[in-house]
């Protein structure tokens, strides 16, 4: 195991031990174990001190990691390029201090902000406070009557509406081709002129045929047999 690895399994039974331990009731202490020394991380004194002797093992292995590989390269004679230093882990070494500030950092009190002096947020807490702000230009365009007074902007269309909007003119386009008038013609067909004067044809016929009905019956007498 690495020293990196070492220390990252530290750091992670020292988060293990807060998140479980830190919260039980009646303030019982928290003994955790670090080199052969038991600390009680429930203080955040002595707490401090086990996190320095995290950070200082962390440091000195660190350090004589850089020196081997520069001795290693003094061994052969300073060939090639000078081995350039490994910068220590920021992140690991703030977890550590997250630690020791564990009591603010897991104070879920939301006003924490207005009553302590200096209040510390989790990465989570932050979050949420972002979210909750409002912009300076907010005041600037919102009335004392709630409403905004900004000059309404069009929404830019996604590419799907952009589509769609396409698809609907060329349908619409072809509707209106589809459906308009067509030319007029002054010729007719054959057939057509053939039909010319029909109805007329039909009426006088029909016409003729009523007068010779009405005729006959006008000239037949109506009988009616006599009952005796």
């Amino acid at each position: 195991m690495t020293y990196i690895e070492r220390t990252k399994a530290d750091i992670e039974a020292l988060e293990t031990a807060l998140r479980t331990h830190f919260k039980a009731a009646e303030s019982p202490p928290i003994p955790f174990s670090y080199n052969g020394v038991t600390y009680d991380i429930r203080d955040r004194e002595t707490r401090m001190l086990l996190v320095a002797a995290i950070q200082d093992a962390y440091y000195q292995e660190h350090a004589e990691f850089n020196q081997r590989a520069l001795d290693d390269w003094y061994a052969k004679g300073c060939r090639g390029e000078r081995p350039s230093p490994v910068f220590p882990d920021a992140a690991l070494m703030d977890r550590l201090t997250d630690a020791v500030l564990n009591e603010e950092i897991t104070d879920p009190n939301p006003h924490k902000i207005a009553q302590t002096e200096y209040p510390f947020m989790s990465e989570r807490q932050l979050d949420l406070r972002r979210d909750r702000e409002a912009s300076e230009w907010a005041a600037k365009a919102h009335g004392s009557d709630g409403k905004d007074y900004r000059e309404p902007t069009k929404r830019k269309r996604t590419a799907y509406e952009n589509y769609c909007v396409e698809k609907n003119a060329q349908r619409s386009a072809q509707y209106k081709r589809d459906t308009a008038a067509g030319p007029v013609l002054r010729r007719v067909s054959e057939p057509f002129t053939q039909c010319i004067g029909l109805g007329r044809r039909w009426a006088e016929d029909m016409g003729a045929m009523n007068e010779v009905i009405v005729e006959r019956a006008e000239e037949t007498p109506l009988t009616l047999p006599v009952v005796a």
